[in-house]
């Protein structure tokens, strides 16, 4: 009679691989949870984007001769912006950046912009404010395409 020898893995290996499945299981799961989970920006005590809820319709644009104005009507100054151009239904990034000095209420600024547009195109232009991370942190907020001004090159 043939005698089969059936051999498993000792109890310690076993014991091991569990182990490492269950801490490479909880650094996925930690990892994936973060993406949900974004870090609080405020601006004067609220959440930043409620401040861009009070930027809608409070700034204007005019582009001429290669520069884009901004004029600033609301109260929350203007940290920099995101400059797109729509075309087709596409969105093409022109142009992005922040201000020598935070553009605040009343005041405007301008932005060269060269000539990469032409009369007839249409840009879009999104509000950067500045938040806080905590006391000593600052960190530039894109407001989001919902918040953005859209004019078209005359």
């Amino acid at each position: 009679m043939l005698k089969i020898n059936k051999r498993g893995i000792s109890p310690v290996i076993a014991t091991v691989l569990l182990i490492s499945i269950a801490l490479t299981l909880a650094v996925i799961i930690f990892i994936w949870a973060r993406s949900f989970v974004s870090e609080a920006i405020t601006k004067n005590g609220q959440a930043i984007v409620l401040v861009c809820d009070d930027l809608e319709d409070k700034f204007d644009i005019e582009y001429s001769n290669g520069q884009l104005n901004i004029i600033n009507r609301g109260n929350v100054p203007l940290y920099g912006v995101e400059i797109s151009k729509l075309s087709l239904g596409s969105r093409t990034l022109i142009g992005e950046g922040t201000f020598v000095q935070p553009v605040g209420a009343g005041e405007s600024a301008s932005i060269p912009l060269g000539e990469t547009l032409s009369s007839g195109d249409t840009i879009s232009v999104v509000p950067i404010i500045l938040g806080e991370e905590n006391e000593e942190v600052k960190r530039a907020f894109v407001c989001g395409e919902n918040y953005a001004i859209e004019s078209t090159v005359v």
